[in-house]
């Protein structure tokens, strides 16, 4: 009898005791945990610690990982299927494509598109060019005084210096080929390729800042590029309009569903220092 009342009892008090203990359903929490790992995760990819933009970035991302897991949970996409959080946003996001890819584009929608795209299908200019990369901190206080130094030795060593001895470990080439500057803003960031796209072939120039530090750049040559014909490049004009579609329909779908939330985030501390080996 005194088992059955007391089951009575929280059976009827314990509506008022999950309201007070388990969190709102549009309440989102990203724990410290899952901004560490995030972190973590930059860190191995990059070789480097993430900005206080990126770190909010990857806050971002965690949350839109888990808003779309939410959503694609309530649309059961869950069901007979093993699989973690990130694999029903991916799947989530793949509906919406799904709906996208059923638009046919005019010739009209690709031109459009072609002319405010010109310089991704080869109207940009390519560079070629070599870059020697000083490490912040390796360098410290002393950075813009060795910038300085071996920017003057390199030019007036008539190209007899072996300038990729004197650059620090960096994970991408000393010289690159002809190059479309849009290539070079993915791997160094947009101001970098602007300002390696203004230099004056033949001259050291620097320091020039990037995601990673600062370079030293020679510019060997430029080659302009020429507007092309939609007829000429039709097919990937078309690709590149379905991935752009897709990516503004994922975009505006993820806006309207975070928008249903409350959000939270434990947002750590911007790392610091070297980054460990």
């Amino acid at each position: 009898m005194h088992f059955v009342l007391l089951g009575a009892a929280l059976f009827l008090i314990w509506p008022f005791i999950s309201s007070r203990v388990a969190p709102p359903p549009n309440l989102i929490i990203i724990s410290r945990g899952q901004m560490d790992r995030a972190v973590e995760i930059f860190v191995k990819t990059h070789a480097r610690p993430p900005t206080q933009d990126e770190l909010g970035g990857l806050a971002e991302q965690e949350i839109q990982t888990e808003v779309e897991y939410r959503e694609g949970m309530a649309l059961g996409l869950d069901r007979d299927d093993e699989i973690i959080r990130r694999r029903i946003s991916q799947k989530l996001r793949f509906m919406i494509q799904d709906v996208v890819d059923e638009a046919v584009p005019t010739d009209a929608d690709l031109q459009r598109f072609l002319d405010a795209h010109r310089d991704e299908f080869g109207a940009e200019p390519q560079i070629a060019f070599s870059q020697v990369y000083l490490n912040p901190t390796q360098h410290g206080a002393a950075l813009a005084r060795d910038a300085a130094s071996l920017l003057d030795r390199l030019n007036h060593a008539d190209g007899r210096l072996d300038y990729a001895a004197d650059s620090d470990v960096l994970p991408v080439p000393n010289d690159f080929e002809a190059t479309p500057l849009h290539t070079v803003a993915s791997m160094f960031g947009d101001d970098f390729a602007a300002s390696v796209g203004r230099q004056k072939p033949g001259v050291w120039a620097g320091p020039i800042a990037s995601g990673y530090g600062v370079h030293l750049v020679l510019v060997r040559h430029r080659i302009e590029g020429a507007p092309p014909q939609l007829s000429q490049v039709r097919a990937a004009v078309l690709r590149e309009w379905q991935s752009a579609r897709r990516t503004d329909a994922n975009a505006a779908a993820y806006r309207e569903m975070r928008a249903k939330y409350r959000i939270q985030v434990d947002m750590p501390p911007v790392p610091s220092g070297d980054v460990p080996n």
